[in-house]
């Protein structure tokens, strides 16, 4: 889960998946939390809360580069590979299935679907995995039973856009983090990927709660 603890300190990061969260998780000083924990540890401690976030347009970006370009071009067509749950929750609307496909079926399907259709899926399955949920759901997750909210509001947060550098100099301050540090890069995949009108009406409407709370802008 995207919660990290800064070890030896009253601080706590809350992030989500294609938000830096491979980076804090390979950082020593940083303590991973399981939701449960973070929720326990923010109730009882009530220690500094910061909360990374990133512009929508981006993040969408990024997940179709890493799921659908970056991990399917890697893999190994003769050999059984087992599939992330944010890859496999698309498998239904591209006709995959991860039991009865093959590696090589599954692989070429992804590497096959546009970012366009990446796009008009993503409104049917956002809500069924956390690295295309919207980032404001992990404070009060709609989807959960247990632990449902954090039992913290974005009033108690400092948010802290990964984009800007005086905030993440401000994380690194804090917590020692190395903003300098990738991991998990898409750099790998050239292809750039412009937002066109259509898609940008569809990720305003998924990505909704983020714009409006974090600051970020839509274009309409």
């Amino acid at each position: 889960m995207p919660f990290f603890k800064v070890r030896g300190e009253s601080r706590i990061i809350i992030t989500n998946f294609k938000v830096m969260f491979t980076s804090f998780k390979a950082t020593g000083n940083l303590q991973k939390l399981k939701r449960y924990r973070a929720y326990f540890y923010l109730k009882l401690t009530s220690p500094d809360i910061y909360f990374t976030v990133r512009d929508p347009y981006a993040k969408a970006v990024s997940f179709y580069k890493d799921k659908f370009q970056k991990i399917p071009s890697q893999v190994d067509s003769s050999q059984d590979f087992k599939w992330e749950k944010p890859q496999r929750v698309f498998f239904p609307l591209l006709g995959l299935d991860s039991r009865t496909s093959s590696t090589a079926e599954i692989k070429q399907g992804l590497l096959d679907t546009s970012f366009d259709e990446y796009v008009d899926m993503l409104a049917k399955v956002y809500h069924l995995d956390e690295h295309i949920n919207p980032q404001s759901w992990i404070l009060n997750h709609p989807n959960y039973v247990a632990f449902k909210s954090l039992g913290v509001s974005l009033a108690e947060v400092q948010i802290l856009h990964i984009e800007n550098l005086e905030h993440m100099q401000r994380l690194s301050s804090v917590t020692n983090f190395d903003v300098n540090q990738k991991a998990n890069s898409t750099s790998v995949v050239k292809q750039k990927y412009q937002i066109n009108a259509k898609q940008r009406v569809i990720l305003n409407q998924i990505y909704a709660e983020d714009f409006t709370n974090f600051g970020y802008e839509t274009i309409n």
